[in-house]
């Protein structure tokens, strides 16, 4: 295959910019692309694929551990400064992204962080890691986390600028599709775009963060887009020319990072080709891509290749849909074939679309009239979305809350009548002897005659409640009638149990001694058989009982919260709870209850957020809102606000509970080991 750079119409226009690393822009000519494709020619095709995409598609896997070993030592044996382990250590983090071991690779980083207060913007980076980690693994509750932290630690540094980091990282999430969360990313460019408009003169003036301006292009690209989808012209027009003045005013400045320059500088040309497309103008759109691709190969020493390859995507595919718009089909062969060649890797961190692929080549045999092969490779690219999205179910089923309250079928009610039936009388046989113990022993025990009556009224009430209950909650009961038999009755039997033993050490008479001995022999027996029946009837219950935990949670949530009143942000990530014991998955649900209903209670809040995580083996419950909040320090434990109810289930479960609270609201953090 021939470069389409020989081509007698080009790819590559006859004049076109490109950006160096000295964040020069110059008008390169044709010629020197002619003579730069000359020497690929002279080589296989081959050998061309392998020499382009080695340039573009480079260092795609992680280092290796033995390299963070040597910084280790060398900082260890003091060979080298804090300040130097940091910088080594993150630049072996900007290669590694999609390593899942990269937190733990981090730990040392993170602990000269936060040894001294100096370090403060190694702090804000080490956040700054970790999110671009999650989202690179599609862990996007954990993105969300790691950017609220960032932002925190930001705000350390005076003066403090916006970062932009959460709009940016909610935009996409939300998706880039025309129909996508239109709403929410109304809502959220309408939030944003006037700060946008203040960042030129800000960076004129020399006060500005170069994350922030790559934050910028990329929500100016988000708002291009869905602009363009609703055909309005002016706020498109107004996106593209915010991105021109603030790419200008950057110019100006002088910038270190001459990596995070040609980000904002591959935005930029994304942006205006996006406007140009929108405008009808294809040739300009065409220069400013062929612009785009010809900046990555001249500047690939000082970006990021965790970057640099998220550009080349982007600019590949828009190169190869243009080009099989316009029917040059060899321009859009080639472009695929660059592509292709990166997506085919084994062994490599996948950062293009395979699916994409696949609908390109479609396209490109249907325009050569080859029809079927076209279905083919469409038919296998849809089979391969089926598949993402069958995995993704699968992941969820697979991490079900199958131990919580649900309610079954009627045909699995009906099929499971006769084992109720069996366990209601039962219950009804244990109550009896409970009861004829009772007033047996009131006989002999005429000290404890009140209080045994007084049980005695407690457990039949609570009995008969607990039967109403099951006969019409059916599976819900079962479960917690193996709670209520094993906490409550089995609780009394053992007071009964030890009763009865203290009253035979005092007893004289021996044939009461004998009578007491015998119920004695009875109550034993009964606790035993009713502790039994408890654990095979709770745990027999719970295997019928599969409900998603995320979706328990929020409609708990929204049950409780209206929307109308209530603005909620609500991450969970179900993965982390997959492996919790089923009565922690219980607690950790009625934990959020009792925290919801303070809220309610007591807040008088309007925004509430809850995130479920794991971090550092353990599952983090973060409950938050705007209320009024109170004074800590004096909190009666045993007073009001469910604080002493949400100590003991978190207690009960091994876990720790932190409270802080102002005038600006109140946030309860949980921490629960994982087993």
């Amino acid at each position: 295959m021939r470069s389409p750079l020989m081509r007698k119409r080009s790819p590559i226009p006859q004049g076109f910019l490109a950006t160096y690393i000295d964040g020069t822009m110059q008008l390169v000519d044709t010629p020197y692309l002619i003579h730069y494709a000359g020497m690929l020619t002279r080589f296989s095709s081959l050998v061309i694929l392998l020499v382009i995409t080695g340039r573009c598609f480079g260092q795609n896997s992680w280092p290796k551990d033995e390299q963070w070993e040597v910084i280790k030592n060398l900082h260890d044996s003091r060979r080298i400064e804090d300040t130097v382990y940091l910088e080594r250590a993150q630049a072996l983090t900007e290669l590694s992204f999609k390593n899942p071991g990269l937190k733990d690779k981090l730990s040392k980083y993170k602990n000269i962080a936060w040894s001294n207060q100096k370090f403060q913007k190694f702090r804000v980076r080490y956040y700054a890691f970790l999110a671009n980690h999650t989202a690179s693994l599609h862990q996007d509750g954990y993105t969300i986390y790691y950017l609220q932290k960032m932002e925190e630690e930001l705000k350390m540094i005076k003066p403090y600028i916006n970062s932009l980091n959460q709009p940016r990282q909610l935009l996409a999430i939300y998706g880039d599709g025309d129909y996508n969360n239109y709403d929410k990313r109304i809502e959220i460019l309408n939030n944003v775009i006037p700060f946008l408009k203040t960042l030129p003169d800000s960076v004129a003036k020399g006060s500005f963060n170069i994350n922030t301006c790559i934050n910028a292009f990329i929500i100016l690209k988000h708002a291009i887009g869905l602009y363009a989808f609703d055909k309005n012209i002016g706020k498109v027009l107004e996106s593209r020319d915010i991105a021109r003045n603030l790419l200008f005013r950057l110019k100006s400045q002088t910038i270190s990072d001459k990596g995070k320059f040609t980000q904002c500088q591959l935005s930029f040309y994304l942006i205006e080709s996006d406007a140009a497309k929108f405008l009808g103008k294809d040739q300009l759109r065409a220069d400013y891509l062929n612009s785009a691709y010809v900046t990555i190969v001249s500047n690939e020493k000082v970006i990021v290749p965790f970057f640099k390859h998220a550009f080349e995507g982007i600019v590949l595919g828009r190169l190869i849909d243009y080009y099989i718009k316009q029917n040059q089909i060899d321009s859009a062969q080639y472009f695929l074939a660059l592509y292709r060649a990166a997506d085919a890797k084994p062994n490599q961190l996948q950062y293009l679309d395979g699916t994409r692929v696949l609908k390109y080549a479609a396209k490109l045999e249907e325009a050569k009239s080859n029809y079927k092969t076209a279905y083919e490779n469409i038919s296998k690219a849809y089979a391969i979305k089926d598949s993402v999205t069958d995995i993704r179910i699968a992941d969820i089923n697979n991490n079900m809350y199958a131990h919580l309250v649900a309610e079954h079928a009627r045909e699995k009610l009906m099929a499971g009548q006769v084992k109720i039936t069996q366990r209601n009388f039962l219950i009804f046989g244990i109550a009896t002897v409970l009861i004829a113990t009772v007033i047996a022993f009131s006989q002999l025990l005429k000290i404890n005659k009140r209080r045994a009556a007084r049980r005695i009224e407690k457990l039949n009430e609570s009995t008969q409640i607990q039967i109403a209950e099951l006969e019409s909650h059916a599976n819900e009961i079962q479960r917690k009638l193996g709670m209520e038999l094993h906490d409550d009755i089995a609780g009394r039997l053992v007071y009964l149990i030890n009763s009865i033993d203290s009253q035979m050490l005092h007893e004289r008479d021996n044939q009461a001694k004998v009578r007491l001995s015998r119920l004695l022999e009875i109550a034993q027996d009964t606790y035993n058989s009713t502790r039994s029946k408890s654990h095979d009837w709770y745990f027999q219950g719970y295997n019928k009982d599969k409900t998603l935990f995320s979706d328990r949670v929020r409609q708990i949530v929204s049950l409780a919260l209206a929307d109308s009143d209530y603005e909620k942000t609500i991450e969970i990530d179900d993965e982390c709870t997959k492996g919790v014991p089923v009565q922690t998955r219980i607690q950790l649900l009625r934990i959020i209850q009792e925290a919801v209903a303070n809220i309610l209670k007591h807040a008088k809040a309007d925004r509430v957020k809850l995130f479920i995580y794991q971090d550092e083996g353990v599952v983090v419950l973060q409950v938050a809102d705007n209320g009024r909040g109170f004074n800590t320090a004096n909190i009666d434990i045993g007073k009001g606000l469910g604080i002493a109810s949400l100590q003991a289930r978190v207690t009960e479960i091994n876990g720790t509970m932190e409270i802080s609270s102002s005038d600006k609201g109140t946030e309860l953090l949980f921490n629960v080991p994982l087993l």
